[in-house]
């Protein structure tokens, strides 16, 4: 069914709100975010932002989801490369997308992983499963490396302490997909190495240590690619 103009309007001017809002986090962070600020900035009223985002809350929660959903959308598209021939290299790329989004976005990825935003209630039902994408992706890639024989996985990526294993079981019921333990725990090893990086890198305490932020980067995907045994 077509939507009728007053609708197309109304996105229209919701995606104006969000730029105008992170056009403010760029300036002066989170802590100058609201809808007064972004109101100002738009030359409307507050009241008038009300008819498009019920809350500060609810406007923040569409940055959030629109941020992971892009985040997702470029590391799935770069996965998927057709010159791509070995899982060595789909995690490679995966890494890759992952770090130049967050080179690219820094104000997205920092509203995801920055510091909290004081008052804000962080709806999971509706973060969470956009969020949880780009992790699924990477344990996709591992779970075909494994059923191909590309990976000999050694023997403490196979055998979890009961918490952890408990842990990544939940993550099969939660998303409803079959993916094997160890793969979502590769996943899980592989993003607390390339987001570390990644944070550090963004607020500039990798630099001062190391010069060639760029090939440190790459050095270090590659020791973890054959530290988990992928061939």
């Amino acid at each position: 069914m077509a939507r009728s103009r007053r609708e197309k309007i109304r996105d229209i001017t919701r995606e104006e709100i969000k730029n105008t809002a992170r056009q403010l986090m760029a300036e002066k962070g989170t802590s100058g975010l609201s809808i007064r600020a972004i109101a100002r900035e738009m030359e409307m009223t507050a009241s008038a932002l009300y008819y498009y985002y019920s809350s500060l809350n609810d406007l923040i929660t569409a940055l959030i989801e629109d941020a992971f959903t892009q985040l997702a959308d470029t590391i799935e598209a770069d996965s998927k490369n057709p010159e791509l021939t070995t899982s060595a290299e789909r995690i490679t790329a995966v890494a890759n997308a992952y770090r130049g989004w967050a080179l690219n976005n820094p104000t997205d990825f920092q509203l995801l992983y920055g510091n909290p935003i004081p008052g804000y209630s962080q709806p999971t039902g509706i973060t969470y499963p956009p969020a949880r994408r780009s992790f699924l992706v990477t344990a996709q890639i591992f779970s075909e490396a494994i059923d191909s024989g590309e990976i000999d996985l050694p023997t403490n990526y196979r055998n979890f302490p009961p918490t952890l294993e408990q842990s990544l079981f939940d993550l099969t019921q939660v998303d409803g997909h079959d993916l094997p333990l160890p793969a979502l725990y590769l996943a899980a090893t592989a993003w607390v190495k390339i987001h570390g990086h990644i944070m550090l890198e963004l607020f500039n305490l990798i630099q001062p240590v190391i010069a060639n932020v760029d090939d440190f980067f790459q050095y270090e995907v590659k020791n973890f690619i054959q530290n988990v045994g992928l061939k």
